[in-house]
């Protein structure tokens, strides 16, 4: 009987210890990642299409563009043209290039420590053969290699908790990862055949699952 009864009571608390365990795990999205509060504030809602695409482009082309001089002249005059023409309907392109940068940097910090479960793109940093032990898990395919990098909030470092890594057949592989998620700012080398570039990051994970995405 008492056999009996210590092998129910084994029973019981595995059921709960896995119940509890799996209650722990939260499934994100990557708007999970921003503030609710930034997301809610669209500093772009009110305006036209045809402002909308005027500040983009603005915007767009004072990121990309190197400092004003002989080759880049051109743009810059027609960025000093396009600014009063926004400032006329009210728009204040500085204004709205800040709260882009607060909504690009601003980081969920309730996250640290939690485990997690999200989906996306494995851009490789550390490999063995085709195996990989390190890399960024980004939203998009093509980020910081063909296009410009998410912001920070949008892409999270992650290690494999197993010696043997995660075998990959594609660059941008599409994975679900689940792990422990740590708000942890950073910048890692990503290596170019044309060079290295540092991509600032939020966020790591200690992965301790992954596998290919299914809907």
């Amino acid at each position: 009987m008492k056999k009996y009864i210590l092998t129910l009571c084994i029973i019981i608390c595995t059921l709960f210890y896995l119940q509890a365990s799996g209650e722990q795990v939260r499934q994100l999205s990557w708007k999970d990642l921003v503030p609710a509060h930034l997301l809610s504030e669209d500093p772009l809602a009110k305006l036209t299409e045809e402002q909308k695409n005027m500040v983009y482009w603005v915007i767009n082309t004072l990121d990309n563009l190197p400092m004003r001089g002989p080759e880049t002249e051109e743009y810059y005059k027609e960025i000093d043209k396009a600014i009063p023409e926004l400032r006329k309907s009210g728009i204040n392109i500085n204004e709205l290039m800040e709260k882009r940068k607060q909504l690009r940097m601003a980081i969920v910090e309730e996250l640290n420590g939690q485990r997690i479960r999200i989906p996306g793109y494995l851009l490789p940093l550390e490999m063995s053969d085709t195996k990989v032990k390190e890399f960024l898990l980004v939203p998009y395919i093509g980020a910081c290699i063909h296009v410009p990098p998410p912001p920070p909030n949008q892409i999270v470092h992650v290690n494999i908790a197993q010696k043997e890594g995660y075998r990959v057949k594609t660059m941008y592989e599409p994975v679900w990862v689940s792990g422990e998620i740590s708000v942890k700012s950073m910048v890692k080398d990503l290596y170019l055949v044309d060079g290295s570039a540092g991509v600032d990051i939020g966020y790591s994970m200690q992965a301790t699952h992954i596998e290919p995405y299914k809907e």
